[in-house]
């Protein structure tokens, strides 16, 4: 089983932010917790919004693991990993054109690392796809 660890270095308030999205209110939470009070998730989750509360500009490794079985990323692939995070593309076609690469075979290599979760698109105009990295880094385990 490979490790996949997608790690994105962001503020106590962002994460804040994050859980103001996902519970509505920190007394949301609190009330969750008395219900459920074995649930360990939203024990850390109050806990680390208490904390960053006080302490907003504090960053932490927000991090993303997948497992999987396999994985093969070719030299093309982590080309177009860092010319993503590196040159901002505004379609698949850019990049295409940034790495000298032909556009469909480019389209392919990109939904595939989309599909494995290691980028994300999102709509552009025409009906472009425009790809992007949400996180810092990529650290994988053997």
């Amino acid at each position: 089983m490979i490790e996949i660890k997608l790690i994105k270095t962001i503020t106590g308030k962002e994460l804040n932010e994050n859980y103001e999205k996902q519970y509505g209110s920190i007394q949301k939470l609190a009330k969750l917790l008395e219900k459920d009070s074995e649930n360990m998730k939203l024990f850390s989750d109050l806990k680390d919004w208490k904390f960053f509360g006080e302490n907003p500009e504090e960053k932490i490794n927000d991090t993303t693991t997948i497992m999987t079985d396999t994985l093969a990323l070719t030299n093309l692939e982590i080309e177009l990993l860092n010319f993503i995070k590196n040159e901002n593309p505004k379609s698949i076609r850019e990049l295409a054109r940034m790495v000298h690469e032909d556009v469909s075979n480019t389209h392919r290599k990109i939904s595939k690392l989309h599909e494995e979760g290691l980028l994300q698109l999102k709509k552009g105009t025409k009906n472009s796809k425009i790809p992007y990295l949400a996180y810092d880094k990529i650290e994988i385990g053997i």
